[in-house]
């Protein structure tokens, strides 16, 4: 094309208008709608067969891709070193081919707005994670339920049974040998995924779990909770002891001093003692006539007092069960029970509220206290054997002397008080109320020293481990709670113990807690936690693990980025420039960027290394809620509040600008119908997946930023591209006058037709793909074989160079055109010439039959754009554009024809009534 290309003044853009219209023009039925965009005129275009999206190409050395209901660019395909001048899309819609004056051909992924697959994983809310493999992709739903789906047609593989709470996270370890799950309330449980069996649970946070992963080389795993605080946690758990023996529900708990037995009391009429480290049932003690409502073992671990319905206090000897004493009958049952440091004392309350002190070797009663009116409910020595302290049904909590009996001083409280625990260093007194408030006080004095967060129901139990730095607390409900005495901070729960009122009991090694357990059963559990750090005052709202395993990420509602070690929980470094809450964070997979979006609608990514400047902040048209970035680093991920996802080019600016350059979506999906609540990537780099609120699991395709193949081995600049109606093979027509096709898949050339006279400015296939037709500057249109490239016949009629050639949609008809200024169609089959159209005023350079075959549109140099009838010589429509004219396609529907020129942009002209 002499005139295109051929020309310096034209490539710079500046080229004179030759208007050789005789006559006055027909004008459309409305004003053309116009895409703007391209920065150089815009060349070729073609529209996706669902008409609602186009593709351009241009002189900018781009491609965009347009949404037609919004006109906007959806993506913007840069690679090409020289002008586009031509571009085809695949049969399936997926892939785009260019061509261009670098002498190449470009082969790219089209985004598709639309998911691959959508399935219901759940009733309602979703969660999700894709397994490193991609083998498999697991599912948590707000319907409090753990599945795991084959990846490859999306069936159900396991469903691993109701969860106690709704599914909030879910993440897989990197070697797939463990799966967590973290629920609403604060729960996390690990399972094996092939088996099937929970390894473990661990009490992370007192709420919402917001973040959940595990580092590259599995060694554990970080959890994030609406708590504001990071902690650490061992990937494999120790295996919990159970005691099992009890037949109805457990009523008392204690563990021995020594740590080398643990008492329990029941409904059942038991009284039994269990190994400490084994669990194993050693020896039951025998009397009792009722329910055994308390018990209590001695300082020195050799005697077990207990007390309950039937009213008598009784001392067993630990080592062999033998009863030593039975002290007197009390008038009520028997509710609470203490042994003196010493050994030489027991106290007793009975349900009257009298408290009574009696010796352990002569059974006598050394003194009545006054007790509570309504009832006592706790009684416990100071180990230093200075005090007693008692509670009641009067809300309030005395402290006694233990020489004379006397009132020291008492704690009025708002609620009746139920459980009671002395620290081992006699300073401190914890006091758990029905209001579901622990406070502590200074034993000496009894001033306030702390007020702990309320917990989800009454306290029933205290208990502080041997070396006064933790609490436990147990809730009605049955929440075990440790609070760290001396940093006040939550530190971990343990797993529900719904029903029980019993306390729960320290071990001797400081984490070690003893527990009363659904059907009966204690539970041996531990202190699991390896390390844990406040990240947010508010709230952490997302965590990101670095590649490294050394550092993690956290975003929260103090608008702040920050980067922490692992290993200890200091701070590495931080990132500032949001406005507002942090809802998402990822760290690319290179390790080299940072990527964080929020509430203040932006998507900033920045240099990991360098938080000072932003290689990009994008304005988004919703706040970020999820981030992603694809395993080989090329694709970043984001789904918004608005229920879209959207892809981005994540590659940072080499060198950096002075101002951080502003990106577009390289592609955005329709996204789900209420919030997208998890995004991951499997990891072929373009399978994504999304989970969303209404319980819907999506697959998706993400096309890729860039061009996914480069065909090289033409001498000159490519005009022509086109697909074969299969997809297998792509045509393309260059200067250097050779038609070659490649393999859509291999990316080969598989072969070279023999070369023209001229250059191939124009081809296109056979619908049955067995041929292929061109356009040339040696005046020809020519018919090949496309197996083998053999010249069946050439098409008569042209006396000058033709510069496009399009097929009927029946695949019957052949029209092509250039500088002739005349249409000339051909039969296929017998290659007889059967009409001409003449009348254009200018060399053209596009003709395209509409999707019904039964009119043709032509578009000139000059801009005379003319819609023909093919079996009539005059035009139904003409149309005289204010710019030059490369280009005009038919929309699928056939209402709408898109041009291209020279003014940079692409008009939408609709065709009016009559020439439809």
């Amino acid at each position: 094309m002499p005139r295109v290309f051929g020309l310096i003044s034209l490539i710079s853009g500046l080229v004179s208008l030759v208007d050789g219209l005789s006559g006055s023009p027909l004008v459309s039925a409305q004003e053309p709608l116009s895409l703007t965009g391209h920065s150089d005129p815009a060349y070729a275009a073609e529209y996706l067969s669902d008409g609602s999206r186009l593709v351009t190409a241009a002189f900018d050395k781009t491609l965009k891709l347009w949404d037609l209901k919004s006109r906007t660019c959806l993506k913007t395909m840069q690679g090409h070193t020289g002008l586009v001048l031509c571009l085809s899309i695949s049969p399936d819609q997926t892939q785009l081919v260019s061509g261009s004056l670098d002498n190449t051909l470009r082969l790219w992924d089209l985004p598709q707005a639309t998911p691959v697959a959508e399935w219901r994983a759940h009733e309602k809310a979703a969660v999700l994670a894709a397994s490193a493999d991609g083998q498999w992709i697991l599912t948590g739903g707000g319907d409090a339920t753990l599945k795991i789906w084959k990846a490859s047609d999306r069936q159900l593989i396991r469903d691993l049974g109701p969860q106690p709470s709704p599914v909030v996270k879910v993440a897989i370890r990197p070697d797939n040998q463990q799966i967590a799950v973290a629920d609403a309330t604060g729960f996390i449980r690990f399972y094996h995924p092939q088996e099937g069996t929970l390894q473990g649970t661990i009490g992370a946070h007192p709420a919402e779990v917001t973040g959940l992963g595990y580092p590259p080389n599995n060694a554990f795993v970080l959890s994030a909770g609406s708590d504001g605080w990071v902690r650490r946690w061992p990937n494999q758990l120790p295996a919990t002891r159970q005691a099992k023996g009890h037949a109805q529900p457990l009523t008392a708990l204690k563990v021995s001093p020594n740590s080398s037995y643990f008492v329990t009391a029941s409904t059942d009429q038991t009284v039994r003692i269990w190994g400490y480290g084994d669990a194993a049932e050693q020896r039951q003690l025998e009397g009792h006539t009722g329910v055994i409502a308390t018990l209590v073992i001695s300082a020195d671990s050799n005697r077990i007092v207990t007390g309950g319905a039937d009213k008598i206090p009784r001392l067993y000897d630990a080592g062999n069960g033998q009863l030593v004493k039975a002290f007197p009958e009390q008038g009520t049952p028997i509710v609470a029970i203490a042994i003196h440091p010493n050994g030489q004392e027991i106290a007793v309350a009975d349900a009257s509220g009298a408290i009574k002190i009696y010796g352990v070797n002569d059974g006598n009663e050394i003194r009545t206290l006054a007790g509570h009116a309504g009832g006592t409910f706790t009684l416990q020595y100071a180990p230093n054997q200075q005090w007693l302290v008692s509670s009641g049904a009067d809300k309030v909590v005395r402290v006694w002397n233990n020489g004379d009996g006397n009132e020291i001083r008492k704690f009025e409280l708002p609620e009746v008080c139920r459980a009671v625990a002395i620290s081992p260093d006699s300073q401190t007194v914890a006091l758990g109320c029905d209001d579901k408030q622990v406070q502590l006080f200074a034993l000496g004095d009894g001033s306030l020293q702390q007020t702990l967060p309320a917990m989800s129901d009454a306290i029933a139990g205290l208990d502080i481990s041997r070396d006064n730095q933790h609490l436990a607390m147990t809730s009605r409900a049955g929440q075990v709670t440790i609070w760290n005495l001396p940093q006040k901070r939550w530190v971990q729960q343990f797993a529900s113990v719904t029903g029980s009122t019993v306390t729960a009991c320290w071990g001797g090694d400081h984490k070690a807690i003893f527990l009363a357990g659904p059907e009966h059963t204690v539970l041996v559990d531990a202190i699991s936690l390896q390390m844990s750090h406040q990240a947010d005052d508010q709230r952490i709202n997302a965590l990101a693990m670095h590649p490294n395993s050394g550092w993690h990420a956290t975003v929260g509602n103090d608008a702040q980025v920050k980067l922490w070690d692992s290993g200890n929980g200091n701070a590495i470094r931080q990132f500032l420039g949001h406005q507002g809450p942090v809802k998402s964070v990822a760290i690319r997979p290179d390790q080299q960027q940072l990527a964080s979006g929020g509430s203040d609608q932006r998507l900033i990514l920045w240099n990991i290394n360098d938080p000072a400047s932003p290689q990009y902040d994008i304005k988004t048209p919703a706040e970020v809620t999820q981030i992603v970035y694809s395993p080989d680093s090329k694709k970043l991920l984001i789904a918004g509040s608005d229920h879209l996802l959207r892809s981005y080019d994540p590659t940072p600016p080499n060198p950096p600008p002075a101002q951080p350059p502003s990106q577009e979506p390289a592609q955005v999906t329709n996204g789900h119908t209420s919030p997208i609540a998890a995004i991951a990537w499997a990891p072929d780099s373009t399978t994504a997946y999304s989970s969303a609120a209404d319980g819907l699991t999506r697959s998706w395709k993400i096309a890729s930023v860039g061009a996914t193949a480069t065909f090289s081995g033409h001498q000159s600049q490519v005009y022509a591209v086109a697909w074969d109606p299969t997809g297998k093979w792509i045509a393309s027509g260059s200067n250097d006058k050779t038609v070659k096709v490649w393999d859509a898949a291999t990316k080969q050339n598989v072969r070279t037709f023999a070369p023209q006279a001229g250059a191939v400015y124009g081809l296109c296939f056979s619908h049955d793909g067995q041929q292929i037709l061109t356009a040339g500057g040696d005046k020809t249109v020519r018919v090949y074989k496309t197996d083998d490239g053999a010249e069946l016949k050439q098409l008569a009629g042209p006396t000058d160079a033709v510069y496009t050639i399009t097929l009927s949609p029946d695949g019957s008809k052949v029209a092509a055109a250039g500088l002739d200024r005349q249409i000339f169609i051909w039969d296929l089959a017998s290659g007889q010439l059967t009409r001409t159209l003449a009348g254009h005023p200018d060399d053209i350079y596009r003709v395209d039959f509409n999707p019904a075959g039964t009119r043709l549109v032509s578009v000139g140099y000059a801009g005379h754009l003319r819609i023909w009838d093919p079996q009539q010589d005059q035009p139904l429509h003409s149309h005289k554009l204010p710019y030059v004219a490369y280009s005009a396609v038919y929309s699928p529907d056939g209402t709408q024809i898109a041009v291209t020129g020279n003014d940079s942009q692409i008009h939408l002209i609709e065709v009016p009534p009559q020439a439809r």
